[in-house]
């Protein structure tokens, strides 16, 4: 018989004597005013580079805009390339505050900070895991690229975006540490987010003669009207047809007029449309095209129009390389359940990874509901567990072989 793979007990024990320096480095991040916008991700990327510095763990640096800073680092050269992208931006501190939001708070359970949980967090729980396998680097048969990256929380177009797109980011594997709680859910798929502005143009006039006039705000509303009650289909069969919430629409801004007294010559509204694999974005878009042009057919003397902002695919992760058995089985051995696999109703990084073909899940820490709010925190055993989850997985999947 085999004797039992020291490896796990060395993360546990690895992990448990960084208690510390895992408090010291998150502490370190939010310090960093990373608020997007304007960014100012270098602030955190000087966090991260410094500590690589100190290690000898190779990096790299790519910036779209100054001041707007993705760090890349390595750590081993074989294959399979598992990836783990964290984002350095964090979102406005906002009111009912107690503390000062970037004045960590840190007590022997617990740290409170922005970015605490979304997502400074995770990157300094993967800083330890960094330093345990730079540690064992010869060892490694594949590699770890731990990236820090820009603009997450406006859209990535300055993060992970910039980074498969011009800088040449490739991998085999992700896993997205953006997406859960407690470590009690794998983000294995992400719904479809269609953004749309619909636009109306008819004829400004004095409010008190409105016939004069041809307003395009009233046939914006007889479109919402029309669409109020309508959804994407939900497939019923197929994968992943039971791990999603049901397709959802919401009209997010309605902007028309100047002045109660005018009749509005513009209006436009911007919509939130949500679907699922196994729906095509363009049967959607051709029915809300449809819907419209009934709508513009009886508005006199009004133009309308129907422009798509954005169209991301649905993704859906089948083929993943090990990677959800690997968080299953660590989850389980460290913190005594296994997570549930789930669809996601928004989006993380991981979509842009899957459209490029990397297969990339979402799985990580810190207590539910605490993101983008006042008071915003994590827990420090959670956040160690986490580590050590993540530890076990990574060499599961890139280090040393049977």
């Amino acid at each position: 018989m085999m004797p039992p793979s020291p490896i796990p007990q060395a993360a546990h024990d690895f992990v448990d004597a960084r208690r510390d320096d895992l408090k010291a480095y998150l502490a370190d991040l939010i310090r960093a005013r990373t608020v997007n916008p304007p960014g100012d991700e270098y602030l955190a990327a000087k966090v991260l580079t410094d500590f690589c510095d100190a290690r000898g763990i190779a990096y790299e640096t790519f910036a779209a805009e100054e001041g707007r800073t993705n760090v890349v680092a390595r750590i081993g050269q074989g294959r399979p390339r598992l990836l783990v992208p964290c984002h350095f931006d964090v979102v406005p501190a906002g009111d009912g505050w107690d503390t000062d939001p970037f004045d960590p708070v840190v007590t022997e359970d617990r740290i409170v900070g922005r970015g605490a949980k979304d997502n400074k967090g995770p990157l300094a729980a993967m800083m330890v895991v960094a330093d345990y396998l730079k540690a064992h680097e010869a060892d490694l048969s594949g590699q770890l690229i731990l990236a820090g990256c820009a603009d997450e929380e406006a859209g990535s177009q300055l993060g992970m975006v910039y980074l498969l797109e011009a800088c040449g980011l490739e991998a085999d594997l992700a896993i997205v540490p953006d997406a859960g709680y407690e470590m009690r859910e794998i983000d294995v798929g992400e719904k479809g987010a269609l953004f749309l502005k619909v636009r109306a143009v008819g004829r400004q006039a004095h409010g008190s003669a409105p016939h004069k006039g041809a307003s395009a705000l009233w046939p914006v509303i007889d479109f919402l009207g029309r669409i109020r009650e309508w959804r994407p289909p939900t497939p019923t069969a197929g994968p992943g047809a039971d791990l999603f919430s049901p397709p959802t629409l919401n009209v997010g801004t309605i902007h028309g007029g100047a002045a109660p007294n005018m009749v509005p010559g513009e209006c436009e509204a911007k919509i939130d449309v949500r679907y699922l694999p196994g729906t095509d974005g363009a049967d959607l878009i051709a029915h809300l095209r449809g819907e419209l042009a009934a709508v513009a057919d009886h508005a006199q003397g009004v133009t309308m129009d129907l422009e798509v902002l954005s169209d991301q695919a649905p993704t859906l992760v089948q083929d993943d390389g090990g990677l959800i058995d690997a968080l299953e089985r660590h989850t389980e051995a460290v913190a005594g359940y296994r997570p549930v696999r789930y669809g996601q109703p928004g989006a993380t990084v991981a979509k842009f990874l899957i459209l490029r073909g990397i297969p990339a899940v979402g799985f990580s820490c810190g207590p539910e509901g605490v993101e983008h709010v006042a008071g915003e925190w994590t827990g420090t055993e959670d956040l160690a567990r986490f580590a050590e989850v993540m530890l076990r997985v990574t060499l599961d999947l890139v280090g040393p072989r049977a």
